[in-house]
C-alpha cells in the first residue's frame, strides 16, 4: 500500500449508513472503535465527502484499512 496523507478527504460507510466523513484518519480512529460485526461491512471512499458522487473513488476494504489502523503515526495526526 503506498502512503497516504492522513488528511486527505474521505468517508467510512457501509450500504446502509455513513459513520463518519471528514479525514482519513478521523475514518481508520473510527473504523478501530466499530464493532467487529460492523467492521467487516464497512469499506473507507477516498477523496470524497458525504454527498458526492462516490463512484470511481479509490475504496478500502477492511484487509487495506487494519493496516493503516497498525500505523503508529495515525495517533500523532
Amino acid at each position: 500500500m503506498t502512503e497516504m496523507n492522513w488528511y486527505t478527504d474521505a468517508s467510512l460507510s457501509s450500504e446502509t449508513h455513513v459513520f463518519t466523513a471528514g479525514s482519513l484518519a478521523q475514518c481508520v480512529r473510527r473504523w478501530t472503535r466499530l464493532h467487529e460485526s460492523h467492521r467487516a461491512r464497512t469499506q473507507i471512499r477516498i477523496g470524497g465527502r458525504t454527498g458526492h458522487s462516490a463512484y470511481g473513488l479509490p475504496v478500502l476494504e477492511e484487509a487495506e484499512i487494519l493496516q493503516l489502523a497498525s500505523k503508529p503515526d495515525l495517533y500523532k495526526v
